[in-house]
């Protein structure tokens, strides 16, 4: 009797270890989906807002613009960054101490692939190809006569500027990971509903 209570709580678990499997593929499955439809979203927001910026604007509301996209790109590539090299202990450490944000940063250091896809591919990418488009309405605005060298100018400069800053925020995103993880933990539990 004790042996069929046995196998059939094995049973149970198996079957159960078998859903879960199940929905963990289902999940990374969508994934990729789920990526398109988020960079369709942002890159369409991120446009729109530039474009209707940028439309009949002066030349220094378009460097603003331009070098506010080049920062939130560097800014979520840090955060990317620093997900994927985030040694999740210390994290643990904080959440069981009930440090606020501990918990979301848990989170985060958990699934670092997804978040460094989120916040270096989709948003960091956008943010790259968006501020190539602003780079064109600051050569539009500038140009009296058509340059090629003042055209090739800006797209170097924002380029230079793109790369240099993922670049130094990389490095502060390995050797700062920890702490910059629990600021956006801290960010996002502001967000949290209340239960």
């Amino acid at each position: 009797m004790k042996e069929h209570k046995s196998k059939t709580k094995n049973n149970h678990l198996d079957t159960d270890e078998k859903r879960n499997d199940e929905h963990k593929r289902t999940k990374k499955n969508l994934w990729p989906l789920w990526v398109f439809i988020l960079s369709l979203c942002l890159s369409f927001i991120f446009n729109l807002v530039s474009e209707l910026m940028l439309r009949d604007t002066n030349a220094i509301w378009a460097y603003l613009l331009t070098l506010l996209i080049m920062f939130v790109g560097i800014i979520f590539d840090v955060v990317g960054t620093a997900a994927t090299s985030c040694d999740a202990q210390p994290l643990h450490a904080m959440a069981s101490r009930k440090v606020y944000g501990a918990k979301k940063a848990v989170v985060l250091a958990k699934n670092a692939d997804k978040v460094a896809s989120v916040c270096c591919d989709i948003i960091g990418d956008v943010c790259g190809i968006v501020s190539g488009v602003c780079g064109a309405a600051i050569v539009a605005i500038l140009q009296v006569e058509s340059s090629l060298f003042l055209s090739i100018l800006v797209y170097a400069l924002i380029s230079t500027m793109t790369i240099s800053g993922k670049a130094i925020g990389k490095n502060f995103g390995i050797e700062k990971s920890t702490s910059i993880l629990l600021f956006v933990g801290k960010i996002l539990s502001i967000f949290e509903k209340k239960k």
